[in-house]
């Protein structure tokens, strides 16, 4: 007889409307910051890479960050920012998508603070908060891209595909 474990989360969350209220909030979360790094994109994108570089070097110049790190930064927000929206707008694997946006934010709140915007980093820091409730509300969420993982039963076939 195979026992059914919930999660930490689930043991907390046994109430239908609980759990509706954590769908709606994860799917508001995405919309939310995954249209923060697509306007973030879109803003950047007519300076273009060399562009991008030039401005986060002179907003950087005098910082104690290397500038071999801002110039690498410079070169990727760019991708990181449109692939974070699509991927966060996708819902595929948002465990994974949630962490990596909030690290993206840690990193990107550092910059500001060595470059003195302290404001800015102030909300980049609300945007990780942003993102932790996210990825708690993540699990809830049911518009989400899933792949299935088929199980092998021991004799090698797959009842999921109809083979006996």
């Amino acid at each position: 007889m195979q026992q059914d474990f919930l999660s930490p989360a689930e043991q907390l969350v046994t109430d239908g409307s609980i759990r509706n209220s954590l769908h709606w909030i994860s799917i508001l979360m995405r919309l939310s910051i995954g249209t923060l790094f697509l306007c973030a994109a879109l803003v950047k994108t007519p300076l273009s890479i060399p562009g991008i570089i030039a401005y986060y070097s002179s907003l950087l110049d005098k910082s104690l960050l290397p500038a071999f790190l801002v110039k690498i930064h410079a070169a990727l927000i760019l991708f990181f920012e449109f692939g974070l929206a699509l991927w966060l707008f996708s819902g595929w694997q948002l465990r994974l998508a949630w962490k990596i946006a909030g690290i993206l934010l840690i990193s990107m709140a550092i910059g500001m603070i060595f470059a003195g915007k302290y404001d800015v980093a102030s909300a980049n820091y609300i945007y990780v908060f942003l993102c932790t409730v996210g990825l708690f509300a993540s699990e809830f969420d049911r518009w989400v891209v899933r792949y299935s993982n088929y199980q092998r039963v021991t004799n090698g076939s797959n009842p999921a595909h109809g083979e006996a």
